[in-house]
């Protein structure tokens, strides 16, 4: 046993002290720091007085007091009583845009816009459509017509699983998806080590020194413990390292004021990471044991890992319809069972039964694996430079 974590040590600061391991744990927080700085950078840029907007009114709907030019960060607004005044005042620079209203709105309701280069930003575009909004609802006091501006929101409740999705928890349905990518990149990662520790070792013979003194379990075993070890040091870095930028960039972006953690989906995730890793390592282990060299365990290894990604190919079905047989067949069938119910985490509900029966399907076929990779792994070091064959694979299995 001592061996076994003798094996596991050496494998974490072989990978984790390793110039290519630091440069992809660092590259992720730091490049999503570079995106909450350029979010805050432009934020900040936007609260300099934008240029007014202009426009010509022709229906005598359009009464100029009722904007509220007094709140802060509202884009100015300017009358003007002819188009010629008003394109002058265009092509000197002093108004961003001008929108002509014709005697025909609203029952015809097209207008016209006239800019230099450069359309009206977002905010200028909300702020002239509020303004226009606020004159069509004179007849409704003032607190129904900001109410109707605004509009209504719907919130759908789950009468299965309970959850709540409203517009203003859109952050909510995001997350899954962001930590689906970075569940996904970790143990994508992790097999490709695995695949290069092990294969690396076969070729220059030093597993079969190794072998000498641990059994091909212990020592399967000790770097796959190493290697998760490694992996769960790169994501406990990228969620603290997330958690510090949602930190800072909250104040900058509304939508992040709505985020709520969801304990039940990372509880969830949590559940399968585990069993998932076990399974891609697994896998990994028995390609290397069967083929005799790194760079054909590798093409192999990548097209295996196309069981792992499929349910990225399903996103549309999962948007459209999340309970269709086929996306419950990706959410049982061990591969895709991770990465299918936290997709399907963000957009629906996932039964009680598809969580648990996932689950125990994973955990069974994640140690049936196991157990053929000890066997393949065994076998494949006894024929140095040869690949193992069908035949021979079976009748290892066998045996």
């Amino acid at each position: 046993m001592n061996n076994f974590w003798l094996i596991a040590k050496h494998e974490y600061k072989r990978i984790v002290f390793r110039r290519a391991f630091l440069l992809i744990t660092l590259a992720v927080p730091l490049g999503f720091a570079a995106l909450i700085g350029l979010i805050a950078f432009i934020k900040e840029s936007e609260k300099s007085e934008p240029l007014p907007i202009g426009y010509v009114d022709y229906t005598g709907l359009i009464e100029h007091s009722r904007y509220p030019v007094s709140d802060e960060g509202m884009t100015p607004i300017i009358e003007f009583g002819d188009e010629t005044a008003a394109l002058d005042a265009l092509h000197r620079e002093e108004i961003q845009a001008l929108f002509i209203l014709p005697d025909t709105y609203p029952a015809a309701p097209q207008t016209e816009l006239y800019y230099l280069e450069n359309p009206p930003g977002g905010s200028a575009w909300r702020d002239f459509n509020f303004f226009i909004s606020l004159n069509l609802l004179t007849p409704y006091p003032e607190a129904v017509r900001h109410r109707l501006i605004e509009g209504g929101i719907i919130t759908v409740h789950d009468v299965v699983s309970g959850r709540e999705f409203s517009e203003n928890g859109t952050i909510n349905i995001v997350f899954p998806f962001i930590a689906s990518f970075i569940f996904f990149a970790s143990t994508m990662m992790a097999s490709g080590y695995m695949i290069e520790i092990v294969a690396d070792e076969k070729e220059n013979r030093m597993l079969e020194m190794m072998l000498t003194a641990v059994s091909p379990g212990q020592l399967i075993g000790g770097k796959a413990i190493g290697l998760l070890a490694a992996t769960l040091t790169q994501l406990t870095a990228h969620i603290l390292i997330l958690a510090v930028g949602l930190f800072i960039a909250t104040p900058y972006i509304p939508t992040l004021q709505q985020l709520i953690i969801p304990w039940d989906y990372i509880g969830v995730m949590a559940l399968f990471f585990l069993p998932a890793y076990a399974l891609i390592t697994a896998i990994m282990i028995a390609v290397s044991g069967v083929f005799p060299d790194s760079e054909q365990a590798q093409q192999i290894a990548g097209i295996l890992n196309l069981l792992f990604i499929l349910p990225l190919f399903s996103v549309v079905l999962i948007f459209e319809n999340s309970g269709s047989p086929l996306v419950i067949f990706l959410s049982l069938f061990p591969t895709t069972a991770f990465l299918t119910i936290s997709l399907r985490w963000g957009v629906g509900t996932v039964p009680l039964w598809q969580i648990g029966s996932s689950w125990l399907i994973l955990i069974t076929k994640t140690g049936l694996m196991l157990w053929m990779a000890v066997k393949l792994f065994r076998v494949g070091m006894l024929r140095y430079g040869q690949r193992l064959t069908l035949k021979g694979a079976l009748t290892a299995l066998r045996n």
